[in-house]
């Protein structure tokens, strides 16, 4: 436990008393994070990479529950460039979000993976703002103002004068720099020329870069090491917000690096301070980042004692630290609110049920769900005549194994945000079995983190060994980095191929994590009959599925 006294002053025991809570925050491909308080509400942001819509936007009282309350890229016009993204840690880098006289600005980079890393093409870094962050998907983010920095990571700071500044990392495949230049945050004119701030303390990769002002002068934080086990925060201090800026001798002021703790990767945080004063950190980390790790970068909160004329001790100063059980000087709790989301809390169940009526449109499914690049919005029907509370989805040529360059896959999923669960959903596929053009057509669940590296659990026509007709199967597949050269099995995972009841049109299917290391597959022939045992198709192994820059998100037929 660390103390409350912070500068100015001790927390308010009316607003502010030390609390257990558990980390991550914010589970589940959640990486990159980036908070702020308003008044008494407080805002994150994360990456998302390849997903659409993207960069969630999650909101709190409490700094414990968090509901995401829409999606600062919500419309494809927003930026049709995302449909030209093709590899895996290509996209939505590194957003952050900041306040400043009414608007709220969010600074991110489109990352073009593939292309040279000092190449031009490949950082589109942009500026997004709206004043109503409650606004929902499609009515309150603006179109991105584009700007150029040869890097990524970018991060407004305005200045006591009014002057706005971007921080960002330069392309540090061949000259690793935090560096900082002015710019117009209307227009994104550039007003002055890049200047290198810090190059870190010899950590790969100086990047996250965020500017505070205390009144002993400016605080950059940085995050080093690249975002694997070596990652951490570090962070220098100077009396102009141009630099040069000094080192903290005591560097890092965050990670846990060279240790066996739960939570790995711990680094790329941001500061805020609660209604209290106190000052808290947000981080990404992985858990036991060693073995699996499915859900990817999550988002974990940490408290921070930040004295006049000194650096922040982030829990105490203390290296390898657990972060799982913490206790801090939390704020109490204030929910529900007029303003609050009716969605559910992250890490918490879901049951979708699509709605109904006349007026249903796909505006309507859940900010949850996301698409898997940009998605073809015609392929997909709510509640179509003849099946209410339901969604159609037209299959398209592009499978979720390929490179797009034929279009993107008819596909939606939501972010696995626990190590256990159970995810279900009732399909309904009859492909015209007398028809050749079928064979191999296919629908089902599949739990993905990348193009190479999924489970596939379908109902899928084949021919039948025997007769040569096409009939329907119910099978697994499994594709990761050990997968035997037919995709179909990667040495650790078993997949499975089962024929589908011949008297029933619908099927139920369930993916369940039963513990963190194994996913188990299975079907169920009528959703109504509750009696009756599910069958298991086959198994997933969740380090099949680990590592990388995202997290896991399961898709829904």
């Amino acid at each position: 436990m660390v103390s409350s006294v912070i500068a100015g002053g001790v927390a308010d025991a009316a607003d502010s008393k030390f609390k257990p809570y558990h980390n991550p925050i914010i589970s589940g491909f959640a990486p990159d994070p980036s908070c702020i308080r308003v008044d008494a509400q407080y805002f994150c942001v994360t990456s998302s990479f390849s997903a659409f819509p993207g960069i969630p936007v999650y909101t709190s009282r409490d700094l414990v529950q968090w509901q995401q309350i829409g999606n600062v890229l919500s419309r494809p016009e927003q930026l049709p460039q995302l449909a030209l993204v093709n590899q895996t840690t290509g996209g939505i880098w590194a957003a952050t979000i900041r306040h400043h006289e009414g608007m709220f600005y969010v600074t991110t980079t489109l990352v073009f993976d593939g292309a040279p890393p000092l190449s031009p093409s490949r950082w589109d870094n942009l500026i997004f703002n709206t004043t109503d962050i409650w606004a929902n998907n499609g009515n309150g983010w603006s179109d991105p103002v584009h700007f150029t920095f040869q890097g990524y990571d970018t991060s407004l700071f305005w200045d006591d004068d009014g002057t706005v500044y971007v921080q960002g990392s330069h392309a540090w495949h061949v000259f690793p720099a935090i560096e900082q230049f002015k710019i117009d945050v209307r227009t994104g004119k550039n007003l002055s020329e890049p200047t290198i701030l810090w190059n870190g303390t010899g950590g790969l990769a100086p990047e996250a870069p965020h500017v505070f002002k205390r009144k002993d002068g400016y605080y950059l934080m940085i995050a080093e090491g690249g975002t694997g086990l070596g990652h951490m925060v570090t962070m220098a201090k100077s009396p102009n917000v141009t630099g040069p800026y000094t080192g903290y001798a005591h560097n890092p002021v965050l990670t846990n690096a060279n240790t066996s703790q739960y939570l790995q990767t711990v680094g790329h945080a941001d500061l805020f301070t609660d209604t209290a004063g106190n000052w808290w950190g947000v981080a990404l980390a992985t858990r036991n980042a060693t073995v699996n790790y499915p859900m990817g970068r999550e988002t974990v909160l940490v408290p921070v004692i930040w004295e006049e004329g000194k650096f922040p001790l982030f829990n105490g100063a203390t290296p390898g630290r657990a972060y799982v059980n913490m206790t801090g000087p939390l704020p109490v709790s204030k929910w529900p609110t007029a303003n609050d989301s009716k969605d559910p809390l992250v890490g918490h169940a879901q049951h979708v049920v699509f709605p109904n009526g006349p007026h249903a449109s796909i505006s309507d499914i859940p900010r949850q769900l996301v698409y898997y690049r940009l998605p073809d919005l015609s392929r997909f029907v709510v509640s179509p005549p003849g099946h209410p509370n339901t969604l159609r989805i037209m299959g398209s040529a592009e499978n979720i194994t390929g490179n797009g360059g034929i279009g993107t896959s008819t596909f939606i999923a939501r972010r696995q945000d626990a190590v256990e669960f159970t995810a279900e959903a009732t399909l309904e596929f009859a492909p015209k079995l007398t028809d050749p053009a079928v064979e191999e057509e296919e629908a089902g669940m599949t739990l993905f983190i990348q193009k190479t590296q999924h489970f596939d659990l379908g109902v899928v026509a084949l021919r039948d060994s025997d007769s040569r007709e096409l009939k329907k199967f119910i099978r697994l597949r499994t594709f990761s980095a050990n997968s035997s050269a037919d995709g179909m099995s990667d040495g650790y995972s078993q997949p499975g191929i089962v024929p589908h009841p011949s008297d029933v049109d619908k099927l139920r299917l369930r993916v369940q994590a039963v513990n963190a290391s194994t996913y188990v597959f299975s079907y169920l022939a009528s959703e109504m009959a509750l009696r009756e045992r599910w069958t298991i198709v086959g198994y997933g192994a969740a380090r099949e599925v680990s590592g990388g820059f995202t997290g896991v998100i399961i898709y829904l037929p």
